[in-house]
């Protein structure tokens, strides 16, 4: 007995249908497949680079203090106010040097043996970048009976402001051989720098030592300035690929 079997055909249209759904979703698979093999190929790198400048300090602070010791608070800061007035107006007739009255205290002396008696003082800073004019000031008053506190050597706004770019730059012109080398370094290629982060390291006012000074009340004080370094940091992420 023989039997036949027909099929029947599928329209090409309803089969090209039916199957372009199944070929779009293997090319958004394969797309993001490649996406992620890309991404687990790449190396994150961070390095940081730093970059300096030197100078000698610009600026010239002196410290200064008036004081006064009197059994009476009233008198104590009278003379107090007296001296300091007369300070004022001697500095404040130097050109290039600016003049501020700075802290002032009042208290009372209270030994066990002894009369009690009350102290006034009041603090005086002179600053300015012309440090043989300053020294000389803080010697006439000192020879005025004011107290020499301290010297602090920095730099002015204007100098800083240049160094530090001067830095920043050196830096930032190192960040990308430095990575390129890292990443010849590794088998590697540098494909971007993903984050920069930039910081500062500057000095601080340089104090001098004074027992020199305070041994010669009369002697102006004398003291050379030692060359300050500043280092701007840079921070840097880059993204390396094969």
């Amino acid at each position: 007995m023989i039997r036949f079997s027909l099929t029947r055909p599928v329209p090409f249209l309803a089969a090209a249908v039916a199957f372009s759904p199944i070929a779009l979703s293997g090319t958004g698979v394969f797309s993001t497949a490649q996406a992620a093999d890309m991404q687990q190929n790449t190396t994150q790198l961070d390095f940081s680079v730093m970059g300096t400048a030197h100078a000698v300090p610009t600026e010239l602070t002196v410290r200064l203090s008036v004081r006064s010791d009197s059994p009476s608070a009233a008198a104590a800061q009278k003379d107090v106010n007296t001296r300091m007035a007369a300070a004022m107006k001697l500095a404040g007739g130097q050109d290039g040097i600016v003049a501020k009255a700075g802290g002032y205290s009042i208290y009372e002396n209270t030994p066990e043996h002894g009369p009690k008696s009350w102290t006034a003082r009041q603090e005086l800073e002179l600053s300015g970048q012309d440090s043989v004019r300053l020294l000389g000031l803080a010697g006439q008053l000192q020879s005025q009976s004011l107290v020499l506190e301290g010297l602090d050597w920095s730099l002015d706004d204007a100098t800083r402001d240049r160094l530090l770019q001067e830095a920043r730059t050196e830096a930032l012109k190192k960040v990308r051989s430095q990575a390129e080398q890292s990443a010849q370094t590794l088998g590697l290629r540098l494909a971007r720098l993903k984050e920069v982060r930039i910081s500062y390291q500057e000095p601080g006012p340089r104090p001098v030592m004074l027992m020199a000074a305070r041994m010669a009340d009369s002697a102006p004080p004398q003291r050379s300035p030692d060359e300050q370094t500043l280092r701007v940091n840079v921070s840097v992420q880059a993204e390396l690929s094969p």
